[in-house]
């Protein structure tokens, strides 16, 4: 991460929290590792090398009045445009977001709009399992400016990281989401909470998603249980 793509995300940031929306954001994806160094006493730090930002948008119904949230993002310098229908904002090369949402029943994936936003955002179940297990994180930057984060507990952003690492492209990426879900293990399994949240969502999973978890853990090493480093 670049001081600039650090300063554009804090931008970011205070433009949800003046817009009221901030509470029903959680960030996912990489930039969520960010934060996972407040949450572990060890000497994690995360290892961010992409400008694309995650938001899982947590309820499509709130507000009930419309935000500006467009012409909010132009004016601290982002672009707008549509891809394959899907609303995202592009800041310079810093950072590119777009707005993710949860897809439940009976539900197709695909294109969901946010109306009180006035975008459309895509739809996906593979990120239902995070809406389960919320983590505030506050945060007080150096100008003295307060937030609360809502990010996924870093055992369920591990768990839904190895179920959809086989269907992730290209072959690299996979490689790489590898990396960091054996270095957050690590971290993890130094902490009494974070061990025991882990099993407690491994508790939670299918049939299916078991055989998954099995599946890409013996494959790339991968020990889940193998008790506590501390």
């Amino acid at each position: 991460m670049t001081r600039e793509q650090e300063t554009a995300f804090w931008n970011t940031i205070q433009a949800f929290k003046e817009l009221g929306i901030l509470s029903n954001i959680m960030i996912i994806g990489s930039w969520a590792e960010y934060f996972y160094t407040d949450l572990f006493k060890t000497d994690f730090y995360p290892n961010i090398r992409t400008r694309d930002v995650d938001f899982f948008y947590r309820n499509i119904n709130i507000p009930k009045e419309k935000v500006p949230l467009v012409r909010r993002l132009e004016e601290i310098g982002y672009v707008y445009d549509e891809v394959d229908g899907v609303s995202r904002f592009y800041k310079d090369d810093f950072l590119e977001l777009e707005f993710l949402t949860r897809i439940l029943g009976a539900g197709t994936e695909g294109k969901v709009q946010i109306k009180p936003l006035g975008i459309t955002s895509e739809g996906l179940r593979v990120i239902n399992i995070l809406s389960n297990f919320a983590c505030i994180v506050p945060k007080r930057l150096a100008d003295g400016i307060e937030y609360e984060i809502t990010v996924p507990e870093p055992a369920v952003y591990v768990i839904q990281k190895i179920l959809t690492n086989p269907t992730r492209q290209p072959e690299e990426k996979k490689l790489k989401v590898i990396s960091a879900v054996k270095e957050l293990l690590y971290h993890i399994k130094k902490d009494r909470r974070h061990y025991e949240k882990l099993l407690e969502v491994y508790g939670t999973l299918s049939k299916k998603q078991l055989k998954t978890i099995e599946s890409v853990c013996s494959q790339h090493e991968i020990k889940l249980f193998d008790g506590l480093i501390i």
